[in-house]
């Protein structure tokens, strides 16, 4: 069953169109530094870059009924709390194992006119603010499960369903699955498709609502943030689920660079080097780690070693205007680079 909704993820799809598989057993941590301690069976997104987290379970299997409806849920809060950005876009990478398979292709299939790196940013974003889906599969549905199942759908931010896939065998030896998904009822649906469509927000919202809670100086150096990028003639763009500000620059490729990101989750700022790495002047690693040293000489130590990840510093180090000059310089310096075209 597991490798047949690998395989055919439309057999477990309601109203969310195609899914693109990210990987199998996805590992999740349940601290801040710490391990897999869980995996879930399979992790997909949609093309509204919604995470999907799908745990399958036979019918004959006891804990069906409760014990996986609590496993689901740690896994849920575990992996909004501590998946950093950048993580669900690195593991899809890694799970494709043939060489024969371009992931990047793979990828533009799904997303067709939509940016990888704007994809993958608003992915992470949903995740932190808990936009997900949460789907239990077996081949029985008890209606205790389903109970179950309808009542967190009611109660919570993220969608969760059940399917039900029958088996049926025919005198040939054919095997046909029937889909049943339990979960959404009218009332529900209406209301969770009225969150999706998210009020506009102005940057000044965004920054009262997100930023603000943390404090002036974490006000400041957003402030501060916003204007470096205007300055350098870039625009501080609020993502599509207002989980970002994102600095955006013109390319070398006429495509545009996304270089910083300011995130509301944790107020923290990242340099992407995620989406950096695949620029033709920061394909090489060890001019990805000049750079990374070279802000953590400007703001210290940053949240993670990762050159192709998301290392971060707090947005309040720029409430020191030295600092705020110095990651300007920073920031003008790596947009000229991104701009250049290669020889």
């Amino acid at each position: 069953m597991q490798t047949l909704v690998a395989k055919y993820p439309e057999l477990i799809t309601d109203g969310d169109g195609d899914l693109l598989l990210v990987r199998r057993e996805q590992t999740i941590a349940d601290s801040e530094n710490g391990g897999g301690r869980w995996s879930v069976d399979h992790l997909f997104v949609t093309r509204d870059a919604v995470p999907v987290l799908v745990e399958l379970k036979r019918a004959v299997d006891t804990r069906l009924r409760r014990e996986v409806v609590g496993q689901m849920l740690d896994y849920a809060a575990n992996a909004t709390a501590y998946w950093q950005a950048g993580r669900i876009a690195q593991s899809f990478a890694q799970s494709i194992q043939d060489p024969a398979i371009n992931a990047d292709e793979v990828l533009a299939e799904f997303i067709g006119d939509q940016e990888p790196e704007s994809f993958w940013a608003q992915v992470d974003s949903n995740f932190a603010s808990g936009r997900i889906k949460l789907v239990f599969v077996a081949d029985e549905i008890p209606r205790e499960l389903a109970r179950i199942v309808e009542f967190l759908n009611d109660q919570m931010r993220a969608d969760v369903r059940a399917v039900e896939l029958r088996w049926f065998a025919d005198e040939h030896g054919s095997i046909s699955l029937s889909p049943r998904v339990i979960g959404e009822t009218e009332r529900t649906a209406a209301v969770k498709g009225a969150r999706i469509a998210k009020p506009s927000l102005s940057i000044e919202e965004w920054l009262q609502k997100q930023i603000s809670p943390s404090g002036a100086d974490a006000m400041k150096g957003a402030r501060a943030y916003i204007a470096m990028i205007e300055a350098l003639g870039g625009k501080a763009d609020l993502a599509n689920a207002q989980g970002s500000i994102i600095a955006v620059f013109a390319g070398a490729n006429g495509k545009f660079v996304y270089p910083l990101h300011l995130w509301g989750h944790d107020t923290n700022i990242s340099l992407s080097l995620r989406w950096l790495k695949n620029a033709p002047a920061l394909q090489d690693e060890a001019v990805r780690r000049v750079w990374f040293e070279r802000l953590k000489e400007i703001v210290g130590d940053l949240s993670t070693s990762n050159l192709a990840g998301f290392p971060a510093f707090s947005v309040s180090v720029l409430a020191n205007c030295e600092k705020s000059e110095q990651l300007q310089r920073f920031l003008a310096d790596l947009v000229a680079v991104l701009q250049s075209r290669p020889v």
